[in-house]
């Protein structure tokens, strides 16, 4: 595979410098203020099921039904609700016709400038949730506790998903819950990686993929991975992509462009599940090219 990246475009440098942009998604994100308020590829085609851990073993994922009933009374923008073990992720999920109007705002609409977790325009949810497309996108917020402080795991919103970077953390939660009306969608992790906003050779933000497109993008993930997992994959999957900006290579002024990104395998009917992840370090991570 050609680990080749394209530069960024022109239009991303400037957008630095606009007060007001989309952040933490397919673009930059402002720096905040003190004073801020609250193809065919042969690894993946090819990776072996393991079988180490595997029993009659379920997630038990919370009953939010509820919850989720009650938001989407207050918003009818309410589309799903995300939960990841051992984490504060677990909260109610929009999603309108841009990535922009969300970017401070909280679930009913009001300002807030942690904003909430919002589902790319483009990721087509159908049937009440039933239905989910090939790659369903999830942007939220990585602000510290208290805000300014960078790349905190105890901090607010997408801050939580920094927990993947420790390998205890990723083995003891293998899986990522995403809940619809009309039904329970387990993720199986699958890569934790740090990358540009729109990596190469594939975009990690489209909501589909043509031809073997999909399983090349599922094969530089793995590359970019901080754990190789053990993860199954064909062309008929479908996958979570949970992103948020990351400061792990400077300051926002510094490089506006840097993304930290935790993917999943939607689990299919009959597949068994474990209570542990099946994993170890990658030894040799692709690192970002911010060209």
């Amino acid at each position: 595979m050609q680990k080749i990246m394209k530069r960024i475009a022109a239009f991303m440098l400037a957008a630095m410098m606009v007060a007001s942009m989309s952040a933490c998604n397919r673009q930059s994100e402002e720096e905040p203020s003190s004073s801020a308020s609250s193809g065919t590829s042969s690894s993946a085609s090819s990776t072996k099921s393991s079988s180490k851990g595997k029993d009659d073993y379920k997630p038990t994922v919370p009953d939010v039904a509820d919850k989720m009933k009650a938001a989407k009374e207050k918003n009818a923008d309410v589309v799903g609700w995300l939960q990841i073990p051992n984490t504060t992720i677990d909260e109610a999920v929009v999603q309108t016709t841009d990535n922009d109007f969300y970017l401070r705002k909280d679930v009913e609409k009001n300002y807030a400038y942690e904003g909430c977790y919002y589902v790319d325009y483009e990721s087509e949810i159908k049937n009440n949730g039933k239905d989910l497309p090939q790659n369903t996108i999830i942007y939220g917020h990585n602000l510290g506790t208290p805000m300014g402080v960078k790349d905190d795991p105890e901090g607010v919103k997408f801050a939580q998903l920094l927990k993947f970077n420790e390998e205890k953390f990723a083995k003891e939660n293998p899986y990522i819950y995403f809940t619809t009306e009309g039904a329970q969608h387990i993720f199986e992790i699958f890569a934790v990686a740090y990358c540009e906003p729109t990596t190469s050779p594939v975009p990690y933000h489209m909501a589909s993929y043509d031809g073997d497109k999909f399983l090349r993008l599922v094969d530089d993930m793995m590359d970019r991975s901080l754990w190789t997992y053990e993860v199954p994959f064909t062309e008929e999957d479908k996958i979570i992509t949970l992103s948020t900006c990351t400061y792990k290579y400077g300051t926002y002024n510094q490089n506006p462009n840097q993304r930290f990104v935790v993917f999943g395998r939607l689990v299919k009917d009959g597949e068994s599940f474990h209570k542990e992840a099946n994993l170890k370090p990658n030894a040799k991570i692709k690192e970002p090219n911010f060209g």
